[in-house]
């Protein structure tokens, strides 16, 4: 039998950067936040990098390098003070909540995130202004404990290598942030992955006297998730807000496959199997996705609202989905993979009997196809994947996203 704690060293020993690699990444930091401070500008290290969670990653190492600003209109120097010091990249606005920078240092991608100091977390303006404070909690719980620091690096490339790591709103998944606080709650990875599907609100430092008074407490609109988890650093706010029930469910699944038989597969990002869903019963679709909106978090959500809407609207119309993939790698295009037990005809209720005028209407607009039975009058109509389509159509320039079947 596979010893899981072979296959966790194994992983670990992939995902760590070296002493030299970490050096070299501050040394980047640093140097940048130097440039800060000749205009009289705070700026500090701050993400993984500072937390010490930091993991290797296929393409760019992101550092986040957090402004602060003493109040929020003084962001607006930020752009103009990034043009005029020297950068190590190119320079790049991302629009948000609030909007913040991007610099391309080929190997390293800076991300200049603007703060509003704040002492008090309730009152901040930006969910980004309490981004300190996280540092500062995650980093005192690693200096307590330094070996949590490769638990929850081990967390971390899990989730992104199962495509549940990431609050993006096309992703639905587990922050990075939220898997840091959720490792050092449980104590460790794995008993992260045993714990995390038995209990539904977690409160780390025990701020409320219990389930239902965190439930009072936090707005309801923050709770509706699969978990509630309250923020160390703020008691109002649930780190978990952004994750989705279908992730979370698909999230569930993969770690109880790898508890039950542990490998290193389970820590390799695959390409969707897009021949393995060609070959399920079923009539296979590909959609192709297309967005004119700014790449990443915008664009993504763009396309998977349209494809969530096809979803929902095949469901409606009596056609059952087996399977849908969403793959989105960035840029203006993505694509959509379903497996749909088709029906070619469905039928519908229209008014009860008895109705006279509502029968005659209806009777008027449906034609000869309506039938009566069980107390009600009813009418066949075409449906199919093709047929129910032709609603996406409508919809589109709403959305602010284009589809089309290959």
């Amino acid at each position: 039998m596979v010893n899981i704690n072979s296959i966790l060293k194994a992983e670990l020993e992939a995902i760590s950067l070296s002493r030299e690699e970490i050096l070299k990444l501050e040394k980047v930091a640093k140097s940048f936040i130097t440039s800060f401070k000749a205009k009289g500008i705070k700026a500090y290290v701050g993400g993984s990098l500072a937390k010490g969670t930091l993991i290797k990653k296929e393409r760019s190492q992101d550092i986040d390098i957090f402004v602060v600003f003493d109040y929020s209109e003084d962001i607006l120097k930020l752009e103009g003070v990034l043009k005029k010091i020297k950068l190590p990249g190119k320079l790049k606005k991302v629009h948000g909540s609030r909007d913040y920078f991007q610099i391309d240092c080929d190997s390293v991608l800076l991300e200049i995130i603007p703060v509003v100091k704040n002492k008090d977390p309730e009152l901040a303006e930006n969910v980004t202004d309490v981004s300190l404070s996280h540092v500062k909690y995650i980093s005192e719980e690693v200096t307590k404990n330094p070996k949590i620091a490769d638990e929850i690096k081990l967390a971390k490339a899990f989730c992104w290598a199962n495509r549940c790591y990431g609050a993006e709103s096309y992703v639905k998944g587990f922050s990075g942030y939220s898997l840091e606080v959720l490792v050092i709650y449980f104590g460790g990875f794995v008993k992260f992955l045993k714990g995390i599907s038995k209990i539904r609100v977690i409160d780390p430092i025990k701020y409320f006297k219990g389930e239902r008074d965190v439930l009072s407490e936090i707005n309801s609109s923050k709770t509706q998730g699969p978990v509630v988890l309250v923020d160390p650093t703020y008691k109002y706010r649930n780190v978990c807000a952004g994750l989705g029930e279908e992730t979370f469910e698909k999230f569930k699944v993969v770690a109880r496959n790898f508890l039950k038989s542990p490998s290193l597969e389970y820590f390799e990002r695959k390409s969707i199997d897009v021949e393995g869903l060609r070959k399920l019963a079923g009539t296979f679709v590909e959609i192709n996705l297309k967005t004119d909106r700014q790449e990443g978090d915008i664009a993504g959500t763009k396309m998977k609202k349209l494809l969530d809407f096809f979803v929902r609207e095949l469901v409606r119309k009596q056609q059952k989905v087996l399977k849908k993939e969403f793959d989105y790698a960035g840029g203006q295009n993505a694509r959509g993979y379903l497996v749909v037990v088709e029906k070619p005809e469905i039928e519908l209720r229209g008014p009860s009997e008895g109705l006279d005028d509502a029968v005659k209407a209806f009777v008027k607009a449906k034609g000869k196809d309506v039938v009566k039975k069980k107390g009600y009058y009813w009418y066949k109509e075409k449906s199919g994947v093709a047929e129910v389509f032709k609603s996406v159509r409508k919809v589109e320039k709403e959305m602010g996203a284009s589809a089309k079947l290959v």
